[in-house]
Formats: structure tokens, C-alpha cells, sequence
């Protein structure tokens, strides 16, 4: 490849996720050397980040003792920092004398984001749930611990047990010995394929937004929702052809027996038939298929995502629970999400206002639309559907009369009146299968329900004053916004498109 043809293939996939790999860390308050364990902590960080091509950010929180140092270690060599608490910071305040409180402050204003994760009643509950939830917004866990029992619940065996119940990549650093162990190393790679395919789609032809974290995910959903656009309605044209094909066969079979030219009709007619065999493979339209899907639910979700970006704290309508395939694209987004700040200077006011008018009513108008088009389709097809067959019944009884009663007046258009009536009816079968194929019908009550549901959520989020009132409507906005694509992309999620 030469080297103009090496800068158009770089310059076409430059709008990409960063792929990212979160560390989440669990350690000992009490350290019999703390300066050997941030010599640990430090050189395990700077090995993993050398040998990573990905974006790495640590996951913790600011207890004293080995969290503390572990934070401290991602700022010192450049690493985000994401800091999950207990519970809130006056009370969480209460375990630190001033020293070490101070320290937490700074490493929590220097911070991506702060998020309070405890809610059990005692402080144990409180501390177990935070660390399993480390576990569970990580790939990876860092352990800081000397092998000993849990002295209570939610201590660092309690989080490094579960850890390695999930599977989960895990490093021990032994907080006495130094000694290294790796668990689980097979699973160190965080490879992701559906990351990569996305990234890899054509760059859009709007021009790019600034290189912030917010214009970065505008220019990818861009990107994703061009090139979905492109796809989608070649689909149900494409899958149209073999139902005219195979009515063209019928048509000409029925021809065959009225005609002098019959050789050329059987030919036509094999032709249609073999068309209407081959052309689905042909045409690849069930790879088509899958890879408008994967693609239409990757924009979905990261549109879902910028509709919620100014909220206090991840996105968590949709998780890899849900779609396993988007779980590195889905933890990119949130990373660029809480790396942008801008949640933190949003009012509640603000964000209704936007939300309602950029999102809810954008959403309201594109279903009133849409429903009114089914229906419209719904009721042209099925007109066409009612027409062709009285007329094709009409043609019929005038051929039954006509076989009858009416055979010497007629008999010369007996054959083109038995055609016509065939005609007919496959004009009715193509208009009703074609009804089926764009599935019009159901699209028609669905854009209705979802609109007769955004407008009392939009009159909800109006009401609502508290941002855990208008976050739980804003979540079943996307829900009821995700819920078809989702259900699109379990008919497809063990079945993989080839790369090439």
C-alpha cells in the first residue's frame, strides 16, 4: 500500500471509542510498610499501562490505608481516577483523622467522578457493597492484602473472594511479602471485537466535533447513525424481490398453458424460480440483517446516552447484562461520560428543560409522524389486497359463466380472463406479503403507544423536583426508547457477522 493509500485509510476510521480497561482495587486500612506497598501498586500500574494500547482508569475508593495509596498512584502517573464511596462524604469523613481526610479530598477533586454506592444499614453493608460494586465497574481487580480472613464484612477478602467468584481478572500483591499472584490471566487480553467493528465503520460526512469527551461521542453517533441509515432501507426493498419473483413465477406458469410461445414462458417462469431461491443468499440478506442490527443498536444506545449525558453519574439504563457484546462500548461511553464534567454543572432546571424539549417532544413528533405513515401504508396495502381479489373473484365467476352459459360468445377471452384472475391474485398475495415484510400493522400501534407514553412521561418529568425522581422517568423514557432494538439484538446475539 503506498503511502497516500496508507493516509485515506487512516483518515477514514478517525472518529473512534477509546477501548478501555478499568482496574478496580481493594486493600488493608492498617499496611506494615506502606511505602513498599506503593512501590508495588506503582510498578504493577506502570508495567500494565506500558503494555496496554488501551485507555486505563482506576476504580476505588479513599479509605485509608491501601485505597488511598492506590489513587494516589493512578494520579501520580496519569491514570483517571473513578472514586466509589461507602456513604456520603460527612459521614464517610467520620473514619479519618485530619491528615488523612485531607489527602482523600484531593485525590476525590482530582477525580472523574465521585459516587456514593452504599445504601445498607450498618457500615459493614455499607463497605461489602461498595467493594462488590468496585468488581462489578471493573475488568480487572488489584488486591493489596495478606491472606488473612476478613475481620468483619466487607473487608478484603470478602471483595477479592467475590472477585474471584465472577471470574474476574485478579492481581494479589501480598501486603507483607511483596509476592505477586495472577488469577484468572487468560482473561487479561480485553479483546473486543464489537468495539473494534464499530470503530471501524466510515467516518460520517458532517465534519467532526471539537475533541472534547461530549463532541468525541457526538462525531461516533454521527458516524454509527450514517452508516445504519445507509443500510436500513435497502433491507425490506431487498427482501421484497423474491416475493415479485415468485409471483412472476406463478403468472407465467398460469400463461403457460394459454400461450403459443410456451418455451419462452417455462424459461422465464425456471428463471423467476431459481431467483427467488438464490437471491436471499445471493444478496446476503440475513448477513445484511445482522449488520444493520448490530449497528442500529450501538446508535440507539449511544443516543440514549447523550440524551442523559448532563446527569450526575454513569448511564446505567442499559447494561452488559443486557447486551454482553456493547459491555467495552458501553464502558467507553460511560468513561468519556464522567470524564466530562459537565453533569457537575448542570442544574436539575436545566437538564428538564433540555431533556423534555430535545428528547421527549423530538421523540413525540417522530412517532405521531411515523404512526400516521403506517397507517397509511396499512391501509393502501390492504386496499390493494381487497381490490385484487374482487376482481380477480370477478374474473373467475365471468370464466365459470363464461365455460358455461357463455362459451360461444366468449370463448376467445376465456384464457386472457383465467390470466387476469391469476394476475389478480398474486397482485393480492404480493401486497399482503409486502404488508407483512415492512410490517406496517404493528409498526402503526407501537409508534402509538410509545407516543400516548411520552407525553404523560413528558408531563411527569415536568412535575418532577428532586433529580432521583426525574433520572427514574428519565429511565423509563429509555427503556421504552431501547426496548425494540434490544429485542432486535437477542434474535441475532449468538450469530456473528464475518468480518470481511
Amino acid at each position: 500500500m503506498s503511502n497516500a493509500d496508507s493516509s485515506v485509510a487512516a483518515s477514514t476510521h478517525s472518529i473512534v471509542l477509546p477501548s478501555t480497561v478499568a482496574i478496580g482495587f481493594t486493600g488493608h486500612r492498617n499496611l506494615p510498610d506502606e511505602s513498599k506497598s506503593r512501590a508495588c501498586i506503582l510498578k504493577f500500574l506502570q508495567d500494565f499501562k506500558s503494555k496496554t494500547d488501551k485507555t486505563v482508569y482506576g476504580v476505588c475508593s479513599t479509605a485509608a490505608g491501601g485505597d488511598l495509596l492506590f489513587a494516589e498512584s493512578c494520579i501520580q502517573i496519569g491514570l483517571p481516577i473513578r472514586i466509589l464511596l461507602p456513604a456520603p462524604k460527612e459521614q464517610f469523613r467520620e473514619d479519618f483523622d485530619e491528615q488523612t481526610w485531607s489527602r482523600a479530598e484531593s485525590v476525590m477533586q482530582r477525580a472523574i467522578s465521585v459516587e456514593v454506592i452504599g445504601s445498607g444499614e450498618t457500615k459493614e453493608e455499607r463497605y461489602y457493597e461498595c467493594g462488590v460494586e468496585t468488581v462489578q465497574q471493573t475488568q480487572m481487580l488489584l488486591a493489596l492484602w495478606d491472606g488473612m480472613p476478613s475481620q468483619g464484612l466487607g473487608g478484603t477478602a470478602d471483595v477479592f473472594t467475590f472477585a474471584k467468584y465472577q471470574e474476574r481478572p485478579v492481581v494479589w500483591i501480598h501486603s507483607v511479602t511483596g509476592e505477586v499472584q495472577h488469577f484468572h490471566p487468560e482473561k487479561e487480553s480485553f479483546i473486543d471485537p464489537e468495539l473494534d467493528f464499530l470503530n471501524g465503520l466510515p467516518d460520517p460526512t458532517a465534519n467532526p466535533e471539537p475533541k472534547t469527551p461530549l463532541g468525541l461521542v457526538r462525531s461516533w453517533f454521527l458516524k454509527i447513525d450514517e452508516s445504519a441509515s445507509h443500510a436500513a432501507p435497502q433491507l425490506r426493498r431487498l427482501a421484497a424481490i423474491p416475493i415479485l419473483c415468485t409471483a412472476g413465477a406463478a403468472v407465467c406458469t398460469a400463461a403457460f398453458a394459454f400461450s403459443d410461445n410456451s418455451g419462452a414462458l417455462v424459461s422465464i417462469g425456471a428463471a423467476l424460480g431459481l431467483m427467488t431461491a438464490a437471491l436471499p443468499m445471493a444478496m446476503r440478506l440475513n448477513a445484511r440483517q445482522i449488520r444493520w442490527t448490530r449497528i442500529r443498536t450501538a446508535a440507539e444506545i449511544c443516543r440514549s446516552v447523550l440524551a442523559l449525558w448532563r446527569t450526575p453519574g454513569p448511564y446505567q439504563v442499559i447494561g452488559p447484562e443486557i447486551i454482553p457484546d456493547l459491555t467495552g462500548t458501553l464502558a467507553s461511553l460511560n468513561f468519556l461520560k464522567l470524564s466530562d464534567g459537565a453533569p457537575g454543572r448542570t442544574s436539575l432546571e436545566d437538564f428538564r428543560k433540555t431533556y423534555s424539549e430535545e428528547r421527549i417532544q423530538n421523540q413525540i413528533e417522530y412517532f405521531s409522524k411515523n404512526a400516521a405513515h403506517s397507517d397509511r401504508k396499512t391501509r393502501h396495502y390492504k386496499r390493494t389486497v381487497t381490490i385484487a381479489v374482487l376482481f380477480g373473484l370477478c374474473m373467475n365467476l365471468w370464466m365459470l359463466l363464461g365455460s358455461y352459459w357463455l362459451k360461444h360468445a366468449f370463448g376467445g377471452w376465456l384464457n386472457g380472463i383465467a390470466l387476469a384472475g391469476t394476475v389478480c391474485f398474486q397482485i393480492a398475495t404480493v401486497a399482503g406479503a409486502l404488508l407483512i415484510v415492512n410490517d406496517w400493522r404493528r409498526r402503526r400501534e407501537r409508534y402509538r403507544e410509545l407516543h400516548d407514553l411520552l407525553v404523560l412521561w413528558d408531563k411527569q418529568i415536568a412535575a418532577a423536583r428532586t433529580w432521583s425522581t426525574v433520572l427514574s422517568i428519565a429511565s423509563r423514557v429509555e427503556k421504552a426508547l431501547l426496548a425494540e432494538v434490544i429485542e432486535w439484538r437477542s434474535l441475532i446475539r449468538n450469530r456473528k457477522l464475518p468480518r470481511k
